[in-house]
C-alpha cells in the first residue's frame, strides 16, 4: 500500500513539473533550452525567439531573456563566443609548453581525436586533452627613472608617469617658482655667498 501511494505522489509531482502553474520563467526555459540554443546558433534573432515562447504564454522582456539565458548557460557550464574573446584578451598571460606540464601532449587536438601525434608520431597518452595552463607573466620595469633635478628638468613622457601625486604638485611648484619668482620669498643664501 506504501508503494502505490509513493507512486502516486511521484505522478503527482510529474503533473506539478510539467505544468507552468506555479513555475518560474527561468524553470519554463529550462525546459526548452536546448531548442532555443538551436535556434540561436543557426541565426535566430532573441526578438524572434521570444515572440515564439510568448505566443506560447511565456513573456520576456529582451534583457531579462538574455539574463536568464546567460544564468542558465553559466549553470551548464557552456561559454559563449563573447566571453571566450574575452579570456583570449586578457593579458599578460602566456601558454607553458607541453613539456613543461606533466601528461600534456604536445598536440592536444590529437589527443583528444585519440590520433597519433603528427610532430612526435608518439600514441596518445591521455584520452582528454586537458587545457593549456596559463600563468602570468611579471611586468619588466620600463627603464626610465627619474633625474636628480626632477623638480625643473625636461621630462620625458615615461618619466612624468613615474612621478607621484605629491611629486606632480611640488614639480609644479617649483616650475612657477622658477619662471614667475616672487620678490617677497626669502633668498637662501648661496654657498659661495654667505648671507
Amino acid at each position: 500500500m506504501d508503494a502505490l501511494i509513493a507512486v502516486q505522489r511521484a505522478q503527482r509531482l510529474d503533473a506539478l513539473a510539467a505544468s507552468s502553474d506555479g513555475r518560474s520563467k527561468t524553470a519554463q526555459l529550462r525546459d526548452v533550452f536546448e531548442s532555443v540554443e538551436r535556434a540561436i546558433r543557426s541565426g535566430v534573432r532573441y526578438a524572434a525567439i521570444i515572440q515564439e515562447l510568448a505566443a506560447t504564454g511565456l513573456v520576456f522582456t529582451y534583457q531579462t531573456f538574455a539574463l536568464t539565458l546567460k544564468r542558465i548557460r553559466r549553470e551548464r557550464g557552456i561559454v559563449s563566443r563573447l566571453a571566450r574573446a574575452s579570456q583570449a584578451e586578457t593579458g599578460p598571460a602566456v601558454s607553458r609548453a607541453p613539456a613543461d606540464v606533466p601528461g600534456q601532449a604536445a598536440n592536444p587536438v590529437a589527443t583528444e581525436r585519440g590520433l597519433p601525434d603528427r610532430d612526435t608520431g608518439a600514441a596518445p597518452a591521455v584520452a582528454a586533452a586537458r587545457p593549456a595552463v596559463r600563468e602570468r607573466r611579471p611586468i619588466a620595469p620600463v627603464g626610465e627613472k627619474l633625474p636628480d633635478d626632477w623638480l625643473t628638468a625636461e621630462l620625458t613622457r615615461e618619466q612624468k608617469h613615474l612621478l607621484t601625486h605629491e611629486q606632480r604638485v611640488a614639480r609644479a611648484d617649483a616650475k612657477v617658482k622658477q619662471y614667475w619668482p616672487n620678490p617677497f620669498d626669502p633668498v637662501p643664501p648661496e654657498k659661495d655667498k654667505p648671507a
